[in-house]
C-alpha cells in the first residue's frame, strides 16, 4: 500500500461498500476489518472524498486514510515477517498482555513517526532505526526502555 490516489480510490470504495451493507472484496477484507476496529471513524468514511483529509475525532485531528494505510503496512509486515523485527515486536507486546490493536498502533505509531520526519527531510525510511525503536518499546509504558 502506498499514500497515493489509487489506494485513496480502493479505500474510499470499501468504504462505500461498508456503509452500503455489500461484503468486501477479498483483497479488501482487512480494510473492512480495520474500518470495524474504528468505530469512532464510520461518520467521516460517509463524506466520502473528504474522508482523505484530516478530521477532528474525539478532541484529536485524524486522517482516516493515512491511519488506514498505516495500519496495511504494518499488517502486511507483521504477515510476510518482513522486515521480520516487526512480527517479533507484534508477537511480543501480545505476549506481555497488550491488546491487539494497541499492539498494532505501538508498531505503527513507530513506523509513521519514521516515515513522516524522513519523508520531510527528503531523506529514505531508516530500517535500522525502525528496528532499534521496535526492540525498545514494551507493553507496560514503565518498562520502555529497559533492556529485553
Amino acid at each position: 500500500m502506498d499514500f497515493d490516489k489509487d489506494t485513496q480510490k480502493r479505500i474510499l470504495a470499501a468504504a462505500q461498500d461498508r456503509i452500503e451493507g455489500r461484503p468486501p472484496e477479498e483483497q479488501d477484507q482487512r480494510i473492512f476489518d480495520i474500518m470495524d476496529m474504528h468505530p469512532e471513524l464510520d461518520e467521516i468514511w460517509k463524506l466520502g472524498e473528504l474522508a482523505s483529509y484530516p478530521q477532528e475525532v474525539n478532541g484529536m485531528v485524524v486522517n482516516p486514510f493515512v491511519h488506514t494505510v498505516l495500519h496495511l503496512i504494518v499488517d502486511r509486515q507483521i504477515e510476510t515477517e518482513s522486515p521480520e523485527y516487526v512480527s517479533e515486536t507484534y508477537a511480543r507486546l501480545m505476549d506481555e498482555g497488550m491488546d491487539e490493536h494497541e499492539t498494532l498502533h505501538a508498531i505503527i505509531l513507530i513506523y509513521a513517526d519514521l516515515y513522516f520526519s524522513n519523508f520531510r527531510k527528503g531523506g529514505s525510511f531508516s530500517y535500522l532505526d525502525y528496528e532499534s525503536r521496535l526492540r525498545n518499546i514494551a507493553a507496560d509504558p514503565s518498562d520502555e526502555g529497559k533492556a529485553t
